[in-house]
């Protein structure tokens, strides 16, 4: 099975989701901006502390600036111990803004990582739904697919993996890594012919982690 990767992006969506109305001053919307800049360069530095620490009061201050809940993901996630944290303030960010697919998606991807397979596809799944709405043109819908498919391959529900890597494909057209899972999930539901048909394709777009699964089941 290829290794799971989640794929992130530090900007901001572009899905047009409700939003909760807060009244901030300009100063503080300002100083948000500037702080959230200064944040995102420490993440390139591996300054993932330090980073969640500083955004963690531009949340305080500033609830209704996406931005900074984006980059928390992006710094905490890296903090074992601020997980808990990391969950608490993205269910938080998805109350101020309605229906946002893109702070749904980091909710799953932390809780696939902790291994809570029900909370992650239940995350993903309203990432999905809330995509349908927004529109699915933001450059990383296809991974809310592809990694709902992943806690479904992993918990063993394959047939419902393969539905999620079919649509991912529709939305990342020759993408390797989800032929490449799909593939497997072909192969745990007895279609033999279709697991090495995605394999092969996976090889072809330059995927090397399918050659032992073509080696070993497609002779």
């Amino acid at each position: 099975m290829k290794s799971l990767p989640f794929v992130v992006f530090c900007l901001l969506s572009a899905s047009v989701f409700g939003q909760r109305v807060f009244d901030i001053d300009s100063e503080v919307r300002e100083n948000s901006m500037i702080i959230t800049r200064t944040a995102q360069d420490m993440i390139t530095k591996q300054n993932y502390s330090k980073a969640a620490e500083i955004l963690e009061n531009v949340m305080d201050s500033d609830p209704s600036f996406h931005a900074a809940y984006v980059n928390y993901y992006n710094s905490a996630k890296n903090i074992p111990t601020k997980i808990p944290e990391l969950i608490a303030s993205l269910r938080e960010a998805l109350e101020i803004f309605e229906q946002d697919d893109e702070l749904a998606y980091y909710l799953g991807n932390v809780f696939q990582t902790e291994k809570m397979f029900i909370e992650a596809i239940e995350a993903y799944s309203e990432a999905i739904a809330f995509s349908k709405i927004n529109g699915e043109d933001f450059p990383i819908v296809w991974a809310y697919h592809f990694n709902r498919g992943n806690c479904f391959l992993k918990t063993g529900q394959h047939a419902k993996a393969i539905i999620d890597y079919s649509n991912a494909l529709e939305l990342s057209p020759d993408n390797p890594d989800i032929l490449t899972n799909r593939g497997f999930s072909y192969y745990k539901t007895g279609k033999q012919p279709q697991a090495c048909q995605d394999w092969e394709e996976a090889r072809k777009l330059g995927s090397e982690d399918t050659n032992r699964y073509l080696e070993t089941f497609c002779k």
